[in-house]
């Protein structure tokens, strides 16, 4: 009996730690450091050519990130997993991410280190992220919604360019 009882508990966490493995992790109930993502996934090098990389999303979510304690002004209505994944290698000194949008809204952005990093309104009702001296590695992008229940279709922009803006 202790010998099923055991190997019960064994084979459930080894279905955790390898079946959560391709999912990522949760942290505030948002996915990262997965594979799986609403609009996609690129992998840019540090002076990529086509600068600003745009993709198209749609914002919004059911899930408040105000309320995850992710960081200091961190807002808006997200998804579960990440709107857009970004693989950044040999990243350059400076890396910028912007919407541009009918509608007011937000970005929620865990970087390479493991920080968290958002904005609501930089530009209007459009969003900007700077980051200086950016670590290589996996961001995961939320493209979130100001509004509860709003789906603001518009375009995620990554620039190396500071002349870039939303």
């Amino acid at each position: 009996m202790q010998r099923i009882l055991y190997w019960t508990v064994g084979l459930l966490a080894f279905g955790l730690i390898f079946g959560a493995a391709g999912q990522g992790v949760a942290q505030g109930n948002l996915r990262i450091g997965g594979s799986d993502s609403n609009f996609g996934h690129a992998t840019l090098q540090g002076g990529f050519p086509q600068d600003p990389h745009q993709v198209h999303v749609v914002s919004g979510g059911s899930l408040d990130a105000s309320h995850m304690g992710l960081s200091g002004g961190c807002g808006g209505f997200v998804t579960r997993k990440p709107d857009f994944i970004l693989h950044y290698n040999n990243a350059a000194n400076f890396v910028r991410f912007f919407v541009r949008a009918s509608g007011d809204t937000t970005l929620v952005i865990n970087d390479a280190g493991g920080h968290w990093r958002c904005n609501d309104d930089s530009s209007g009702l459009n969003p900007m992220v700077d980051i200086q001296n950016p670590p290589s590695g996996q961001y995961d992008i939320w493209v979130g919604s100001y509004e509860a229940g709003a789906n603001i279709s518009g375009n995620l922009f990554i620039t190396e360019l500071q002349s870039q803006h939303p």
